[in-house]
């Protein structure tokens, strides 16, 4: 009863803050992190460098005095009496009870404010490769430990070698009762070319949360990922892309088991899951980030690609299939929001009236891929 009612008084703690200040705007760290692979329950992130405001409790019953310590820094105790922002999530390490802030993108060691309280820590978090496992509800020290110990098993199944830094990552405040949000991270030795039989192919075919969606329980697809492709600027923002300007595409990048399902079964389910005779255009979607595009990567995949193009046109389409078919250069992963999308948004009014019709027939008309 002690230990809940510790968490209880931390997590209250930790978002009465959020809640005071919630005229000023929250920052999601989200996009400090790319998905590189996903096995069952977890995902193996690699996480760009962070930059850290933490204070460390004496032992696991201070815990909830962390909060108290570093948010008077970001709310401007500080060397310029500057305003820093609040972010999410809030970073707890489980090893030593040390609560962490990450800090906005636009700072560095140089440019962030000097803390007057002298007991927090500035410092940088490099570059890592995390295992991650999500979990909904309320968080207390059971659910923690559960979650860490299904961590550990399912990275045992895959022979992982973790490092035994276990975190918990808070994204809610107690004040949001549904859609919470926890995660249980740990540092992983993950060599990220170990899948050498996989494939990759870059299809886009309209608003990538469509493509995602269908492509996402494909049997045979490991990995589905949205993002930018086949235009002429690095690293592209959507806003960027929805703008016309960039000449990029809204295409997902389908790594798929070869022994399993081939280049040839990809296509027929990216012909047949949308309409490729529209030019920059899927329904109501209207613009050249909507095109129905293929990226191959060899003249191998190339032909193939045509090859399917020259039948389809034939049998089905009466020579009216418009898809580009373009030798890949580059591919930006989008926002991190962008990433299963339907899968985490399943109320959204896009999702119910134009995802979940595209699905269901797609599923009814391709079943032996599902």
């Amino acid at each position: 009863m002690k230990t809940y009612s510790i968490i209880a008084v931390t997590l209250t703690v930790i978002f009465f803050f959020i809640y005071k200040y919630s005229s000023s705007k929250v920052t999601k760290t989200d996009e400090n992190y790319i998905v590189l692979d996903k096995f069952n329950d977890i995902e193996i992130r690699e996480y760009k460098n962070q930059l850290y405001a933490s204070f460390t409790p004496r032992n696991y019953d201070e815990r909830n005095m962390s909060f108290r310590n570093i948010a008077p820094f970001i709310f401007g105790d500080n060397s310029r009496n500057e305003e820093i922002g609040m972010t999410t999530p809030v970073v707890i390490k489980m090893n030593n009870n040390e609560m962490a802030f990450i800090m906005p993108n636009r700072y560095n060691l140089d440019n962030l404010p000097k803390p007057n309280n002298k007991k927090l820590e500035i410092y940088e978090e490099k570059t890592s490769r995390k295992a991650v496992i999500k979990y909904s509800g309320y968080s207390n020290k059971t659910k923690e430990l559960k979650m860490i110990n299904k961590l550990k098993s399912e990275l045992s199944k895959i022979n992982l070698t973790h490092k035994n830094d276990f975190e918990l990552l808070v994204y809610n405040s107690p004040y949001e009762i549904i859609n919470r949000k926890n995660e249980i991270t740990v540092s992983v030795e993950y060599n990220k070319t170990k899948k050498i039989k996989n494939k990759k192919i870059y299809f886009g075919s309209g608003c990538f949360w469509c493509t995602e969606a269908v492509f996402e329980d494909v049997i045979g697809v490991e990995n589905v990922v949205s993002g930018y492709s086949g235009g002429n600027i690095d690293n592209p923002t959507y806003n960027q892309v929805t703008s016309g300007r960039t000449n990029h595409a809204e295409v997902c990048m389908i790594e798929y088991n070869e022994e399993i399902i081939k280049l040839e079964e990809l296509l027929e389910i990216f012909f047949f899951s949308h309409d490729p005779t529209t030019k920059n255009r899927q329904g109501n979607d209207i613009g050249t980030h909507y095109r129905s595009i293929i990226l191959f990567n060899n003249s191998i995949e190339e032909e193939i690609i045509n090859s399917k193009i020259e039948e389809y046109n034939n049998k089905y389409f009466n020579k009216k299939i418009v898809t580009e078919v373009k030798e890949f250069s580059k591919f930006f992963i989008g926002e991190n929001y962008h990433q299963n999308y339907y899968l985490n948004n399943p109320k959204n009014p896009y999702c119910n009236n134009v995802i979940t019709p595209k699905l269901i027939e797609a599923r009814k008309k391709l079943s032996k891929y599902y």
